[in-house]
Order: structure tokens, then C-alpha cells, then sequence
């Protein structure tokens, strides 16, 4: 049993243990039958972008252990953290409030192990920022467009000329923080379950989705 298979098993026993059955419930239904539509978002990091600005100043750091316990309520596949490139947003006062994680290409190799195809093979000049969360009670301050745009820094650090991201398709406030922090949609991935199958495919973003995006971004000021 390799090690990804371990750590959804040990996941799952964790949830049965917290009594979290809604996450189980959900999980097993959409593997029965769904599409889920979200958009990939590219920055070119050779243009400056100057940081976002938001209501509530932020600074970022490596994430340590003593940061999980502020993120109980984030339920995540733990396969997840064989990526040891995760990222904290720190308030002034040194709370966590923000995390993300940072992928490199010689990350290809773990990055297919553990997604499939979810995600494109990374070029040897772009980073992957994936798993972005912001606590509830910090959530609506801009916090998420700053933490993008410095960790996409860091990747510019390491060489990298791109950094991309993904997020649902129709969830608004994501995109348009997206849109703050300098990235443009550049492709559309549809995930199809049936009865247990998965099927991915990347295409081109249809009309009517660039449309709503123009549309939601439109009055926005780009950083």
C-alpha cells in the first residue's frame, strides 16, 4: 500500500472519528455522478505587479507545525502535505490567518502521484499556487489577493517567469481576487465522475464563461 493510499485511509478514519460524516457523504456522492468546471489562472510574474492592497497588513513565512491548530476547521486531504512548500500569512500581531502551497516543477513527478491529471505538468519556468485558505474571520479584508501576489514572489525568487492556480468556476470571490492579484484565466479543466470513474480534460474557456469573468472583474482596479 503506497503512501498516498495511507493517507486517505488514515483522512477518512480521522473524519469517522470526529463525527464529520457530511464530508464522507459528500465525497462518496460526487463519485457517483458530477462535473466540476474550474478555470486556471496564469500571472507572468517579468511584469511588475505592485501588492494588493487590503484592510489588513499581512507577511508570510515558512508554515510550521504550531500553525495546524489554527486550521482545524480546514478540512483537507492530508496527502497533501508531502509537499513540504507550504506558506502562512501572519497578521502584525503574528496570528495566522492565510496558507497556500507553492510547487515547483521538480515537483512534477509527486504532483501527478498524487492528483493524476488534475493538474498540467509544470514547465521549468512556472510555480503552482494550490490549496489557498483564508480563516473565516479574516475572510472579506483582501488577505487572499496578498498572499497570492507574495507567494507568487517567492516563486519569482526561485526563477520561476509564470505562476498558476485553479479555482471553481463560478465561485466569484475567488476569481475576482485572482483578477486583484494580476492573474488572467487562460484555460478551463472539467472533471467528470461516473459511478467511480474520473475523467479530466483542459479546454479552451467557452464564451459565456469569459463573458460572466468580464463582467464580475470589470470595475475592478488591477494591481
Amino acid at each position: 500500500m503506497n503512501s498516498v493510499i495511507k493517507s486517505k485511509i488514515a483522512f477518512i478514519n480521522k473524519l469517522i472519528k470526529v463525527g464529520n460524516f457530511k464530508f464522507i457523504w459528500d465525497a462518496f456522492a460526487r463519485r457517483i455522478s458530477s462535473e466540476e468546471l474550474a478555470m486556471g489562472f496564469k500571472k507572468d510574474l517579468s511584469i511588475e505587479h505592485p501588492e494588493p492592497r487590503s484592510l489588513k497588513k499581512i507577511s508570510t513565512r515558512v508554515f510550521n507545525s504550531g500553525d495546524e491548530s489554527f486550521f482545524t476547521d480546514n478540512s483537507i486531504d492530508p496527502i497533501i502535505f508531502q509537499f513540504q512548500t507550504c506558506y502562512v500569512a501572519i497578521t502584525d500581531d503574528n496570528i495566522p490567518c492565510s496558507r497556500i502551497w507553492l510547487i515547483d516543477p521538480s515537483q512534477n513527478k509527486k504532483l501527478s502521484a498524487i492528483w493524476g491529471n488534475n493538474f498540467p505538468q509544470l514547465n521549468n519556468d512556472e510555480v503552482l499556487l494550490e490549496n489557498v485558505y483564508t480563516l473565516p474571520k479574516y475572510r472579506g479584508l483582501g488577505i487572499m489577493p496578498s498572499i497570492l501576489h507574495q507567494i507568487a514572489e517567492r516563486g519569482k525568487l526561485q526563477g520561476a517567469k509564470y505562476a498558476i492556480t485553479f479555482g471553481s468556476a463560478h465561485n466569484t470571490n475567488t476569481s475576482r481576487s485572482f483578477h486583484y492579484a494580476g492573474f488572467q484565466p487562460y484555460v478551463l479543466r472539467k472533471v467528470k465522475w461516473f459511478l467511480f470513474r474520473k475523467s479530466i480534460n483542459f479546454q479552451e474557456i467557452p464564451d459565456d464563461l469569459t463573458t460572466h469573468y468580464n463582467n464580475i472583474t470589470r470595475r475592478m482596479p488591477r494591481s
